[in-house]
């Protein structure tokens, strides 16, 4: 039994210390990657809630990551990934940061049908960085009505 909680707490350690984002630019790389993958809890674990999205003038808050991404409508608009062009810290504190991060998406064939540019309002709890906000001026889909 002793052997058996052994393992069940390095297995828990190790994979916190797999997600784990030391840098803003790591949280752009990590979260990108995970946002590629469609899968919604990979996502979320990049984001600390509340978080809030202005978009186009518009903001809201999110509790939960169902209320601010859909994958199955952003996949309707031909989508199979999104690809980092440039990313540009704009402020970094000891607690927070603002990165911009130019990107594209990808359809399914492979060409680019959208290039913009949004910025990350970061925190660091701990040790770690999360996206607490999302600024984005543009009609990027995030599969959901109210963004």
């Amino acid at each position: 039994m002793r052997k058996f909680l052994l393992i069940l707490v390095i297995t828990i350690m190790m994979t916190e210390s797999i997600y784990a984002c030391k840098t803003p630019e790591e949280l752009m790389d990590n979260y990108f990657n995970d946002f590629s993958s469609g899968d919604i809890k990979k996502v979320e674990r990049n984001y600390s809630f509340p978080l809030f999205v202005i978009q186009n003038g518009n903001k809201t808050i999110h509790d939960e990551i169902s209320t601010f991404l859909d994958f199955k409508e952003i996949k309707k608009t031909g989508w199979k990934e999104s690809v980092i062009n440039s990313v540009m810290i704009i402020i970094k504190k000891d607690k927070s940061a603002v990165t911009q991060v130019n990107f594209s998406r990808v359809n399914n064939r492979g060409n680019v049908y959208l290039t913009t540019d949004a910025n990350y309002i970061l925190i660091k709890e701990d040790e770690d960085w999360y996206i607490s906000g999302v600024i984005i001026d543009s009609d990027v889909p995030l599969g959901i009505e109210n963004n």
